[in-house]
């Protein structure tokens, strides 16, 4: 009977460690599951932040461009302005020239 009773015991010693090698692995699995779980949100973020980027990089580009064509258009229209004055002071100016020289040719 003794040895009926060792046989027991060793059966249920290596059931036990059947059951913990069994546990074991399938806490390997769940943490290899895990961590590639993991990897892919993670990856995910990464490409979502990527593209975030991209769009706020695009959008502030737009509106850079924008706020320079204003202002390369309030350039052109300041020079145009200052040119046609500068014509006008032109003209005014060689017509008081003319008019000098007409007058001294009468003295």
């Amino acid at each position: 009977m003794a040895l009926e009773a060792v046989e027991v015991v060793n059966r249920a010693e290596e059931e036990a460690r059947e059951i913990i090698a069994a546990a074991q692995n399938e806490a390997k699995e769940i943490v290899a599951e895990a961590e590639r779980a993991g990897r892919a949100a993670l990856d995910a973020a990464r490409v979502k932040a990527q593209e975030e980027t991209q769009q706020i990089l695009t959008a502030a580009q737009a509106k850079g461009e924008a706020a320079g064509d204003a202002v390369l258009s309030r350039a052109k229209k300041e020079a145009a302005d200052l040119v046609a004055d500068a014509k006008g002071r032109m003209d005014a100016a060689a017509a008081g020239i003319v008019a000098k020289i007409k007058g001294g040719e009468g003295d």
